[in-house]
């Protein structure tokens, strides 16, 4: 899967490049006067945000399933708007990645467009694994039930 997305991003970026004039202007760059760390920071709890919302609401199953969809999307909506000024949002490195290879530029600071998301994941996973290990299904019973 993380091959198919990497190849992806870079037939998009590809694609986007050939339909635009000029240089690229969707590559992910730091703004704001963001650091590297804050950078990796922020790319981190942009993609926890977008990866706890997919586990909650496609992964568990509940009544609240059918609304996965527009959930997922409002969060990653939630992960841009809080990274797109400082990061760029990439949120997954395939995004990342496919600009740079189109633009045949990498900033020196590229890595934290894996690191983030790749910490944001494991976290996300974690926090679910937690939260299922302590049974958080338990704390409304009946909240499924047809009763």
């Amino acid at each position: 899967m993380m091959i198919a997305q990497m190849i992806a991003g870079m037939a998009a970026a590809g694609a986007a490049s050939a339909m635009t004039p000029g240089d690229i202007a969707f590559a992910n760059a730091l703004g704001g006067g963001a650091s590297r760390s804050r950078g990796v920071f922020l790319e981190a709890f942009g993609t926890f945000i977008l990866c706890f919302t997919v586990l909650m609401m496609a992964v568990e199953k509940s009544r609240a399933t059918f609304m996965a969809p527009f959930v997922i999307g409002v969060s990653l909506m939630l992960g841009h708007l809080i990274c797109v000024y400082y990061t760029g949002a990439g949120l997954n490195p395939a995004r990342s990645f496919g600009p740079c290879i189109a633009s045949r530029s990498f900033p020196n600071y590229h890595w934290i467009y894996w690191v983030g998301p790749i910490l944001g994941a494991v976290l996300a996973w974690g926090v679910w694994r937690l939260f299922t290990f302590l049974g958080y299904k338990s704390c409304n019973p009946g909240q499924d039930g047809d009763e």
